[in-house]
């Protein structure tokens, strides 16, 4: 008897990691040649002030923090530290990007899913602004990339009840970017540890041997070089104590007008007495508002003429957040969750500020890199990838916001929660956390912040795309 044909949909189940070298290397040989173009243009790439905090803290191997986690400090030092060349860990994030991403795209194309795989390679792995984010010495393309590329392989692993030696490497490789270079990297090591329930017999104990090992070099680079993260409550909370300060017209008319409302109305202060002396024993609070941005915290902490909010002694700061908690929040939340959506839409829709790409010119001459700014003086090129760059930049609302990521992260969560897909869930739970916090906790309107939803649909396009497929039982 002939065998039957297996079905398109079985066959992209069954694809092997050998199937997609051919993909794999034609696409991260696509992406590395762009790549390395556009570091060719903009030499030695992208740095700003988070650059120039890291390099600092490298450099000096002193009391100071970037505020940056201990692994971005090491493989700064390593790649930096050894060489005095900022190109050089440039050109290491960017493969590593390429690298991920290539991985991602392949399996899609081995899998038969060829417009998700030209889309994906088009809108998001080439996008002018994800390119200039990937040559930025700074953490966050390389941690978008890297956790969705770990939650892709989480979640081909989940599905098949299997992984195989290529997803082990990917994980090997991007755990560590995805958990460790930002601090809300960790919720990521959840799914991680998840897996480990559905992947049976060798790959298992390989899976948590990579888990437990990244873990064991990240508790020893604590150990001798303990960092000092920058902290997320209270940034935030700072930030929407000084917003609760301002002044509101109305509340000034009942005060002239007394009698317009019950006595009682107008006798709860809207900032406890606790609160306003903590921030007085730093600057007046009228100083404090006039440095005061509806997105951003920066004017509150870094500008040398406002109140610095940074100095606050650590006794006032335990103060501020639990006075907050305690009543702030309370007597303005609608203040507050105003305040929320103000900055998470200044990200969402790319309306905040990004380092220019000529400010490396400002920042060399601060470091003892022997970088040289601009080596090989392709001007053409340059022009052309700064060209692509304000023709996308103009319809950043569309091209560059996550609407997708936020859309098909429903699905998922809804999809996943209704029929119990432990796949679905091992990619929809942590990003849900992660969207929840940065709502929350996000003290600047930072698209930066935003970038892994941007990311996402290379992971869930593919699950939307097979989701008429069983599962590996």
């Amino acid at each position: 008897m002939a065998a039957r044909p297996m079905p398109a949909a079985c066959a992209a189940q069954t694809v092997r990691p050998h199937g997609a070298w051919a993909p794999f290397l034609a696409i991260g040989g696509a992406l590395a040649a762009v790549y390395g173009l556009w570091l060719l243009a903009f030499w030695p790439g992208i740095l700003g002030e988070d650059s120039v905090a890291i390099l600092h803290e490298v450099e000096q191997e002193g009391p100071f923090r970037s505020g940056k986690t201990v692994f971005w400090y090491y493989l700064v030092r390593w790649l930096y530290g050894t060489t005095g060349r900022v190109e050089v860990p440039v050109a290491v994030l960017m493969l590593l990007c390429a690298v991920i991403f290539a991985r991602m795209l392949a399996w899609c194309w081995s899998a038969g899913l060829r417009k998700t795989c030209l889309a994906g390679l088009v809108f998001v792995a080439l996008a002018p602004h994800m390119t200039a984010f990937a040559g930025t010495l700074y953490p966050d393309a390389v941690f978008a990339v890297a956790a969705c590329g770990l939650l892709f392989e989480l979640w081909l692993a989940v599905r098949r009840r299997h992984m195989g030696g290529a997803s082990l490497a990917m994980v090997a490789l991007a755990l560590p970017f995805a958990v460790f270079t930002r601090p809300n990297g960790l919720v990521f090591l959840l799914p991680a540890l998840a897996a480990l329930a559905f992947v049976p017999g060798r790959a298992r104990w390989l899976l948590g041997a990579v888990i437990a090992l990244w873990c064991a070099l990240m508790a020893a680079a604590h150990r001798a070089h303990p960092s000092q993260a920058q902290e997320a409550v209270y940034p935030m909370v700072v930030f929407e104590t000084v917003n609760f300060l301002r002044p509101h017209a109305m509340n000034d008319l009942w005060t002239r007008f007394a009698h317009m409302n019950d006595p009682w109305v107008l006798d709860e202060p809207r900032i406890s007495a606790a609160t306003l002396d903590a921030l007085r024993r730093h600057r007046p609070a009228e100083s404090m508002v006039a440095y005061s941005d509806p997105a951003y915290w920066d004017m509150l902490v870094f500008h040398p003429d406002g109140p610095q909010v940074g100095g606050i002694p650590e006794a006032d700061r335990r103060t501020l957040v639990r006075e907050f908690f305690r009543y702030n929040l309370w007597h303005n939340l609608p203040e507050f969750l105003g305040s929320r959506m103000t900055v998470f839409m200044t990200a969402a829709l790319a309306q905040g500020g990004f380092p220019a790409v000529t400010y490396a010119a400002h920042v060399l001459p601060r470091t003892r890199s022997v970088s040289t700014y601009r080596r090989f003086d392709v001007q053409e090129l340059e022009r052309g990838f700064i060209g692509a760059q304000k023709a996308s930049y103009r319809w950043r609302w569309l091209l560059w916001t996550p609407w997708a990521g936020f859309a098909l992260l429903a699905w998922a969560l809804v999809r996943g929660v209704r029929r119990r897909e432990a796949a679905l869930l091992i990619v929809a739970l942590p990003m849900a956390l992660q969207c929840g916090a940065i709502f929350l906790l996000s003290s600047a309107g930072e698209y930066r912040y935003l970038l892994p939803f941007f990311v996402l649909p290379l992971v869930l396009l593919p699950a939307l795309a097979l989701r008429h497929e069983a599962p590996a039982p």
